[in-house]
């Protein structure tokens, strides 16, 4: 049961590092390249999370991330305006430890919208979605004794592939959108909770190839670092704002500090990740899985980050480590 236990964790983490390991990859061989040809990476990607709360962050680029997200949203659901709300929530009880989200607004009519940004493979990250935007729903419940609840619409950008039971069905097919529905009838009885995924591990479309505004929008947020200038197929307001808001150089100083910073520990994270991969994992041994969680704790990752990517309790974790 127990070695059983370690193996299962050892390939979470296998995923994880070879996936840490290709970032770094993809970043070191930039770095070397742009030594060599004197360019400089113009826009941040938004598929890392200094990039993303570079953008996502700065309530100057509302327009931006509202566009973003009516981009995504199902037909008919659109948003006019958006209130920024914190991330950080407690937990339904005082003892209960708090929670986080990656980007957190509301609309006009108090519907929620959460944007989770999600990089490495995660056997629980629908599962993970689910428990945010309930809690998000439950939140509202709190405030009154009448179910008076908003909907909650969570947008996952999602760097990674997630798996569906008929491929063939998915062709050409890149966001993915789940809710409460009646079986036979398809019917929606109230707007409660939806879970959008922008599945761009699978949008594989050059910019020429490109035919409507949803995917030259998921082009930018997967290629957008690689370009150098603005291409004529991009010269709409919305794609013009979004690649302004990304550009490094627009940054004022305080928030080019910030994003070098969270630049910075965001790729030494990955290297120290990816070199903790080598230390006994292979092998198998409770030894490796030690030392795997102890560099991602030593790498600045909290209980809950670590808990996230490992599947192991947050009680197992501070075990392991006590070790």
């Amino acid at each position: 049961m127990r070695s059983g236990l370690i193996l299962k964790i050892i390939r979470i983490l296998f995923r994880y590092a070879d996936n840490a390991s290709e970032l770094c990859m993809v970043i070191n061989n930039d770095d070397m390249s742009r030594e060599k040809n004197q360019i400089m990476q113009r826009y941040v990607s938004l598929l890392t999370n200094s990039g993303f709360k570079a953008v996502f962050g700065d309530r100057a680029n509302k327009d931006v991330v509202m566009s973003v997200i009516n981009i995504l949203l199902p037909e008919g659901k659109q948003v006019d305006d958006i209130e920024y709300m914190p991330t950080e929530h407690q937990g339904p009880t005082q003892e209960s430890k708090e929670f986080q989200y990656d980007f957190m607004c509301t609309g006009i009519d108090g519907t929620a919208f959460i944007v989770e940004m999600q990089c490495y493979p995660d056997d629980f990250w629908f599962r993970r979605c689910v428990s945010y935007a309930s809690r998000a729903y439950d939140m509202q419940n709190r405030k009154g004794e009448e179910y008076d609840v908003s909907p909650v619409y969570l947008i996952g950008l999602m760097g990674t592939g997630i798996k569906h039971a008929d491929e063939s069905r998915w062709v050409d097919r890149y966001v993915s959108e789940y809710t409460f529905r009646e079986k036979e009838t398809n019917e929606l009885q109230d707007e409660t909770i939806f879970i959008i995924f922008a599945e761009l591990a699978r949008f594989d479309k050059e910019l020429n190839e490109c035919s409507d505004d949803l995917e030259r929008m998921l082009y930018i947020i997967k290629n957008g670092w690689k370009l150098q200038n603005q291409p004529p197929e991009l010269r709409k307001e919305i794609f013009r704002r979004l690649l302004e808001a990304c550009e490094i150089a627009a940054f004022d100083a305080e928030k080019r500090i910030k994003y070098d910073k969270d630049m910075y520990d965001e790729r030494r994270r990955n290297g120290e990740l990816a070199t903790a991969k080598r230390i006994g994992i292979e092998e198998g041994r409770e030894e490796g899985v030690i030392a795997m969680l102890k560099k991602m704790f030593e790498s600045g990752m909290g209980y809950q980050e670590i808990s996230q990517i490992s599947g192991l309790s947050e009680s197992q974790i501070q075990a392991y480590l006590q070790k």
